[in-house]
């Protein structure tokens, strides 16, 4: 999803939400709080999954840190010189590094530079703020370079790290930082934050995509806007189905195909829609209120939930979480596939 103010969750300007972030409200009035009484961290970890907030959450934080506004209840205020810099990327003391692409490496290179800006006093700011975005994704040694300033940080440093899941990271990075834990945005707000914002059709479209993010406003607005990301879903839940009736040696080419680089890139992105859709049969085979994210799917979910025991059901959602987690350490993709499809109900042997 794109990092502009136009396409961020991040804008304070007309906006009743706190800190004009969509969601997230407990994680805000905690950082808020910690703020008004002088125990403000030096390290922050945001996570969640991937289009849930977490990088706009640190841009706002960072806002916040270093609004102009007199009056600090109002801060971020979105209007002063110092929130539209860090809206746009360009304050000169809110630095963000990340990989090149999702799914690639965050290099120790990446992380001297931003130590090397971070040493420096704020320009114009009160705080330097390094916001390190995928952390999950950073090399040992990268992850190396960065534990000399989270122990002996500068008094005017707060560095922002974002993360799938705290079992992808060192526990030498984690016992450093305050971890923050990005919970799903509820479908109502969802809803109401698409058609009032992006300008999402109200009937219709705002809240299909509601329902089909599982509470993860960044994949919404970019599904909003770019037809490709539906697309995905879509051919995903297709083969998760297809899935279903192949056999082991189907299901071992298939984890070979997931593992290769050129599927690898979407790979963390496919198990989070496979991760859901298992979690939605569970809703419909114990006849939960909560309903499914996946509502268009809804003829397969009931299939699924009246024909597959609830002990398979579970043990697949429990391979699939297990396997995201693996993605992250040091495992070959392939084999930790196999194992999750291997675990997957309704195989011919």
């Amino acid at each position: 999803m794109p990092d502009s103010i136009q396409n961020s969750t991040f804008n304070t300007q007309n906006s009743a939400s706190p800190w004009g972030v969509v969601g997230h409200e407990w994680a805000i009035t905690h950082l808020e709080k910690s703020l008004q009484h002088g125990r403000a961290r030096h390290a922050y970890l945001f996570t969640g999954p991937a289009g849930i907030g977490k990088t706009t959450l640190a841009r706002a934080f960072a806002a916040r840190l270093n609004c102009l506004a007199e009056d600090e209840s109002a801060r971020p205020c979105g209007k002063c010189r110092a929130c539209q810099k860090i809206a746009a990327g360009n304050h000169p003391d809110v630095a963000l590094v990340e990989a090149d692409e999702v799914g690639g490496t965050l290099k120790i290179e990446q992380v001297r530079d931003l130590m090397h800006t971070l040493a420096m006093r704020p320009y114009e700011g009160r705080y330097r703020v390094g916001i390190l975005r995928r952390f999950h994704e950073a090399r040992p040694q990268a992850a190396d370079a960065l534990l000399k300033t989270l122990e002996e940080p500068p008094p005017y440093v707060v560095l922002l790290l974002t993360a799938e899941n705290t079992n992808l990271l060192p526990k030498t990075i984690l016992s450093r930082c305050q971890p923050v834990h990005l919970r799903p945005i509820p479908v109502e707000q969802v809803e109401e934050a698409l058609a009032a914002r992006w300008g999402a059709e109200p009937e219709e479209q705002a809240p299909l995509l509601a329902h089909l993010c599982g509470g993860r406003i960044g994949w919404a607005v970019r599904a909003l806007t770019d037809d490709s990301a539906l697309a995905f879903r879509d051919l995903a839940l297709d083969d998760l189905e297809h899935i279903l009736g192949e056999s082991r040696l189907q299901r071992f080419q298939r984890a070979e195909a997931l593992a290769s680089p050129r599927g690898k890139s979407d790979l963390r992105e496919t198990l989070i829609l496979w991760q859901a859709f298992w979690r939605d049969v569970i809703l419909v085979a114990t006849h939960s209120r909560v309903p499914p994210v996946n509502r268009d799917r809804r003829p397969t979910l009931n299939r699924l939930a009246r024909e597959v025991p609830l002990e398979a059901l579970e043990s697949a959602l429990r391979a699939t979480r297990r396997t995201l987690d693996d993605l992250g350490k040091n495992v070959n993709p392939r084999l930790a596939l196999e194992v999750m499809l291997i675990d997957y109900p309704g195989l011919r042997r």
